[in-house]
């Protein structure tokens, strides 16, 4: 039908795979595949001679909240994956990760295992859904409850949040993710995330 169609297309922009042609309503103009402007977290975490692990501790679809339709350009109570990880290196958990993407994105997410292989690859992989754009911030946060059950830590304790939208070739959301990372594994983070590990480097808060 003419709404399975443009879901269809809907979902192709988002990933990066056609736009619209200015001036020709209905129109499309197919890209095809584009090459991810980044390496994955879990490719250079294997590349610098480190252990990843994954442990997905749940996968839901949720109705978009004002923050996930923000930062994912939904509209409001579209359906969200809310998919929490614990992220392990060298069997140290080092961060509790939360990533959103749209349903139209990954349909039947749940269903994947990506314990020892990269989140990033699947989505180029099964999806073809790849990073061309990335935005990013840093901050130093108080841990919450979670936080500190999963990664050890004691009440009060902060944490290094890094949260980042990932854009495909149509400049498009396709995921926002938190990485909510034990401050004490400094020497993974500079090896992961330099800019954020200035954060955590000794001497950072004076």
């Amino acid at each position: 039908s003419p709404a399975d169609i443009g879901r269809v297309l809907a979902a192709a922009y988002r990933k990066g795979l056609v736009k619209p042609v200015a001036g020709e309503e209905g129109s499309y103009l197919v890209l095809g595949p584009s090459r991810a402007s980044f390496s994955s977290v879990f490719t250079h975490t294997a590349a610098s001679g480190l252990e990843p692990r994954s442990l997905v501790r749940q996968v839901e679809i949720l109705p978009a909240n004002a923050e996930m339709a923000e930062k994912l350009e939904v509209a409001p109570d579209s359906p969200v994956y809310r998919y929490a990880r614990t992220r392990f290196v060298n069997e140290e958990a080092l961060a509790n990760q939360i990533n959103y993407m749209p349903l139209e994105v990954c349909p039947g997410l749940e269903h994947d295992d990506v314990t020892r292989t990269s989140f990033q690859k699947l989505l180029e992989n099964k999806y073809a859904t790849v990073f061309a754009g990335m935005k990013e911030r840093f901050a130093i946060v108080e841990a919450n409850e979670e936080d500190c059950e999963i990664l050890g830590l004691a009440a009060c304790s902060t944490i290094l949040l890094i949260e980042r939208v990932a854009l495909s070739a149509t400049n498009r959301p396709v995921v926002w993710a938190n990485i909510r990372i034990r401050p004490d594994r400094y020497s993974y983070v500079a090896a992961l995330w330099p800019e954020a590990a200035e954060l955590l480097a000794p001497g950072a808060d004076e």
